[in-house]
């Protein structure tokens, strides 16, 4: 019995360091990736009638959407789903199925007319290394219509294969460069407005 208590408390604290030197090359990374943004920068790019579209669960998506809105002055439209979502330990198991199955939730399907618009955003969090159930769901329905499309995601360190599953999943859209923004603290508030207005600059 003692064995096993002592396999378990070591198991325990080989997790716990593991995550802590995670955190801590995670932190490192970011201080570096964003300091390359700590100039102002002033916004240059022109793209045009623009559409931001998104879905956030916690808001760290929908701030950078918001942002980006503000500087392009775009319209924004929100994906989401009928049945609400919660945070919680069952959020995890659930998105992971659904994404294995391609069985996704259902979404509020009062799409935008993109007929309009000359550039389009569409940004999700990245859950389990790819968008949100909620997202592949919007691009399983949506059609761009030949559109300028540029996508972007937020996440705690790693985007996975986002980028890649979109350029698959985004029915008839041009791709443009997009973006991956770390979740950050408010002290990187300035650096990351700076690394948004560099990314649109490039379009």
């Amino acid at each position: 019995m003692k064995v096993a208590l002592y396999i378990i408390l070591l198991i325990i604290v080989v997790a716990g360091v593991s995550s802590l030197m995670h955190l801590y090359k995670v932190s490192k990374k970011n201080k570096t990736e964003m300091e390359k943004y700590s100039n102002t920068v002033s916004l240059t790019a022109n793209l045009g009638k623009t559409l931001v579209i998104y879905y956030s669960l916690t808001g760290r998506t929908k701030d950078i959407a918001l942002q980006i809105q503000k500087f392009t002055n775009a319209n924004i439209y929100e994906i989401k789903t009928k049945e609400e979502i919660k945070q919680g330990p069952s959020l995890y198991i659930t998105s992971k199925k659904q994404i294995s199955s391609k069985n996704y939730p259902e979404i509020i399907n009062d799409f935008p007319n993109i007929e309009e618009y000359d550039t389009i955003f569409v940004g999700s969090p990245i859950w389990w290394y790819t968008a949100t159930p909620a997202v592949l769901e919007f691009l399983k329905q949506f059609d761009f219509k030949n559109k300028n499309v540029v996508p972007f995601s937020t996440q705690g360190s790693n985007y996975g294969s986002y980028f890649e599953d979109f350029k698959a999943k985004a029915k008839n859209a041009k791709i443009l460069k997009g973006e991956s923004f770390n979740n950050l603290d408010s002290s990187y508030n300035e650096q990351v407005k700076n690394k948004i207005i560099t990314w649109l600059n490039s379009l």
